[in-house]
């Protein structure tokens, strides 16, 4: 049960933030949604640049595994408070939006600047909305498997 719940809350939640992103970039032109699909700098993998379906698939792959560790976790723990939850994706979330700094380094194409302040807040504002997703979509699917409240 954990592969499948966390495979939907993975996509839910980067499906969000890649819309969320991609609303950025078109809206202020802002290059966040460009950083977040950029694999130029990854051995192997650089022939995907111009792929967007490829792009997709891997940032997919990694909310696919931050849905099957948050999933893994909260059911390990029986954490059945919503509040463990939500920091639980908050946490997860923060350390995906830490990626922002060594996405930015590594890049070989135009991506923000590390002292671009709105892109920053707003990246941080997209892995926000991942973290909300993640933990909300998580409670709408287990609502059924909920233990009783005492």
């Amino acid at each position: 049960m954990i592969k499948k719940i966390g495979a939907w809350i993975g996509t839910i939640a980067g499906v969000a933030l890649g819309g969320f992103l991609y609303g950025i970039e078109k809206i202020f032109g802002l290059s966040v949604y460009t950083l977040l699909m950029n694999v130029d700098f990854i051995p192997g993998v650089r022939h995907a640049m111009g792929h967007p379906a490829l792009e997709w698939m891997l940032h997919l792959s990694v909310s696919l595994s931050i849905g099957f560790i948050f999933v893994y976790i909260v059911e390990k723990r029986k954490a059945w408070d919503s509040t463990f939850r939500f920091v639980l994706s908050g946490l997860l979330s923060a350390g995906a939006a830490l990626t922002y700094v060594p996405l930015t380094l590594l890049a070989i194409q135009e991506t923000p600047s590390l002292r671009d302040g709105k892109a920053i807040s707003l990246w941080l504002a997209g892995h926000a909305v991942f973290g909300l997703v993640l933990s909300g979509s998580y409670d709408v699917l287990k609502w059924k498997d909920r233990p009783a409240a005492v």
